[in-house]
């Protein structure tokens, strides 16, 4: 799955009911955090929160870890989905529940991304695999 880049800024977006959504997991004052207008990025990962996707992706190439961004900045390039994602699912209580698009060990475990943000050597060694995988689907 690839995305490109509409909304660079956080204050670029007009709706007011989507941009007072974001602004719950947003916190930065001037609304920059790393975009590229135009930019296409390869998707690692989806994650749904309150019900809208949320797209694992490197912001700076030279970052150890992709980061989520939610999808209300970006358009669809490419649709499909990775051949190695899987869907995860786990109720949350009696009202929320928790649900991704993602590789295997990911979908398996829920703390693989907080492993691979601390920079455990098997959590970045197993997404390096599929990092070059997706990398080279078409």
């Amino acid at each position: 799955m690839k995305v490109i880049c509409r909304i660079d800024n956080l204050y670029g977006v007009k709706d007011v009911d989507v941009l007072s959504r974001l602004k719950e997991y947003i916190h930065y004052p001037d609304g920059e955090f790393g975009l590229v207008l135009g930019k296409e990025y390869t998707v690692y990962g989806v994650v749904f929160w309150d019900n809208a996707p949320l797209v694992y992706i490197f912001l700076d190439e030279g970052d150890d870890y992709p980061k989520p961004v939610a999808m209300d900045f970006f358009e669809l390039s490419d649709g499909g989905l990775s051949k190695c994602w899987m869907l995860s699912y786990s109720p949350q209580g009696a009202i929320e529940s928790s649900s991704s698009l993602v590789f295997r060990e990911w979908a398996e475990d829920p703390r693989f991304y907080e492993r691979l943000i601390e920079g455990d050597k098997t959590a970045v060694d197993v997404f390096n695999k599929y990092r070059s995988f997706m990398e080279s689907e078409e």
